[in-house]
């Protein structure tokens, strides 16, 4: 009976520090609480090795990411479904309006890629580039391409990089209704690569995810982080997080997180441009 006594004190003991370390580490900063973000496929590629590591140095902390698109990462930030939302793309007046506010972490370029085995130009322009994807020019020939069919690779409407690319390429005309349409980037890169004479578009950071593709030059300009800095690529976009402005301090926490030089190394290190 005696024995009994002592086991049962030494494991309400072990329960008891047990229980002590679990309140520490979810307490020890404050932090605890359980999170929801989402919105966009881009963004998600560094935002959820960020995640990983901001949920281990606040252990009481646990965050999801739904990647739906942009449009729904806005919308979800406004209703309440997210703590904060993701947009690969500019904030809308009317969505500002709303309530929701931007924080710009990272930039971004939207890189044209082609089929690489059966597209054999290097370079377009940005009118021409206008023209295939509104439907105006359908054959490769037109611009210094084989005799062949152009095969258009585009974006579903929730996307955040169909959105930045229609606003800074096609303006007020409209994309071709005969495209395949794809629900991400690495779905997109993935479709051009098995495609022959595709072309379509993505971040940069999957621009060599799929060796099936290539990037072609716009306006003679290379797709890369050092002419995006320096404005000289036409074609990018900011990254955002989304709040409507009421932040406790985990979502702030996080936020800081990401402008952090920590931060804005994770975004380095996934193929994105750091705005530090």
């Amino acid at each position: 009976m005696k024995k009994m006594l002592i086991l049962v004190s030494l494991l309400l003991t072990a329960g008891l520090v047990f229980a002590g370390g679990q309140q520490a580490a979810e307490s020890s900063d404050g932090f605890s609480g359980n999170y929801a973000f989402g919105g966009s496929t881009t963004l998600e590629g560094f935002l959820r090795p960020a995640i990983d590591e901001f949920t281990e140095m606040h252990p009481g902390v646990t965050i999801s990411y739904d990647a739906p698109g942009s449009s729904a990462g806005v919308k979800g930030a406004l209703d309440g479904t997210y703590n904060l939302g993701a947009a690969s793309r500019k904030i809308k007046d009317s969505e500002k309006a709303d309530g929701a506010v931007p924080v710009v972490v990272a930039l971004d370029g939207v890189a044209v890629v082609v089929n690489k085995e059966s597209v054999t130009i290097g370079n377009l322009g940005m009118e021409q580039i206008q023209k295939i994807f509104s439907g105006e020019i359908s054959n490769w020939s037109a611009v210094g391409g084989p005799n062949a069919q152009i095969v258009v690779v585009n974006r579903d409407e929730a996307s955040g990089t169909r959105a930045a690319f229609g606003d800074i390429v096609l303006g007020k005309a409209k994309f071709t209704d005969k495209a395949i349409i794809t629900t991400g980037n690495g779905d997109m890169v993935s479709k051009v690569g098995s495609t022959p004479y595709a072309i379509g578009y993505c971040g940069f950071a999957y621009i060599d995810r799929e060796p099936g593709t290539k990037a072609v030059t716009v306006e003679g300009v290379e797709p890369t982080m050092e002419n995006v800095l320096s404005e000289t690529f036409p074609i990018q976009r900011p990254l955002n997080m989304v709040h409507t402005g009421d932040l406790d301090e985990v979502e702030q926490a996080f936020l800081d997180y990401l402008l952090s030089e920590d931060g804005q190394a994770i975004i380095e290190e996934e193929g994105f441009i750091s705005i530090k």
